[in-house]
């Protein structure tokens, strides 16, 4: 996998340096926004808003945690599936195997990084410790789909589309602002990047969000009191709050979203050639 940083590509990086700018992508996501999060997953399971940061950051640790593998197995995985599908040979994908790449890797990434997101909403719920939280979900729902594997399906759906964005779209977008419109918003990196956040994260938000209302309710349900498999929950939740509820807590993502997919999109385009010189030394 690559960045573009200018005019000219870069050298591939290898795949630990992907996972070293997945990581730190992760990791500053979390830290910045680890309170939208909290906003979201409350409006989502109809909890009370609240500004007390002992409970906005509850969990921060197990989603930092999360948040960091989960960017960082996206960014490893983007390596090989690019390699498949060129078949190992060096050129530039287009636009269409660019944004089936970012989905793939983002479903794929998640089947490790669901179990944490599992584990930090069960802290958001309950205030418990990350030990006593995570030996809780072992105990009652065991190591599958009823347990730490609970809400999988809406998991790889979400971060599918979620990674097609900033891993598909937003390069995609980001490119052909540059090519089409360089007097204006493709003048500088910073203006051209601007752009395509408010294309690719609402995008990528919209179709999502579904899959992240039923996945957070049946996370937050671990016992089944109330939500069962993700079409019973889906069910359930137009039954007693109509189609809308399935974005619930979606102003509080889509901002989220937008300053990530900016965010992440800055940091591998212009973090990486500070932190791997060597991939990039053509361009000085």
């Amino acid at each position: 996998s690559s960045y573009s940083c200018g005019g000219r590509s870069p050298m591939p990086l290898s795949d630990i340096e992907n996972c070293a700018i997945g990581v730190t992508c992760g990791v500053a996501d979390v830290l910045l926004l680890q309170p939208t999060n909290y906003w979201k997953n409350a409006a989502q399971q109809n909890l009370p808003f609240t500004l007390n940061p002992a409970i906005l950051y509850r969990g921060v640790v197990a989603n930092a945690f999360n948040n960091g593998t989960c960017v960082m197995s996206q960014f490893f995985l983007k390596g090989p599936i690019e390699r498949m599908v060129t078949g190992g040979r060096a050129r530039k994908l287009n636009d269409t195997e660019t944004i089936v790449v970012g989905f793939t890797a983002g479903s794929l990434g998640s089947i490790v990084t669901s179990p944490m997101e599992l584990t930090m909403i069960q802290q958001q719920r309950h205030g418990s410790s990350l030990p006593a939280t995570v030996k809780s979900i072992v105990s009652e729902g065991g190591l599958g789909s009823s347990g730490v594997f609970r809400g999988l399906f809406g998991m790889m759906m979400r971060e599918g589309i979620y990674c097609m964005g900033f891993m598909g779209l937003m390069p995609v977008v980001r490119g052909k602002v540059t090519r089409d419109y360089p007097d204006t918003l493709g003048a500088t990196p910073y203006t051209a990047r601007l752009s395509a956040t408010f294309i690719a994260g609402p995008i990528g938000c919209f179709l999502s969000h579904p899959f992240d209302t039923v996945k957070t309710c049946m996370q937050g349900d671990l016992a089944r009191t109330k939500y069962g498999n993700p079409i019973q929950t889906a069910r359930t939740l137009v039954a007693e709050h109509g189609l809308a509820s399935l974005w619930a807590g979606m102003p509080w993502r889509l901002g989220r979203q937008c300053t990530s997919v900016f965010l992440i999109d800055f940091i591998s385009s212009e973090l990486a050639p500070k932190m791997f010189p060597h991939a990039f030394e053509d361009q000085y």
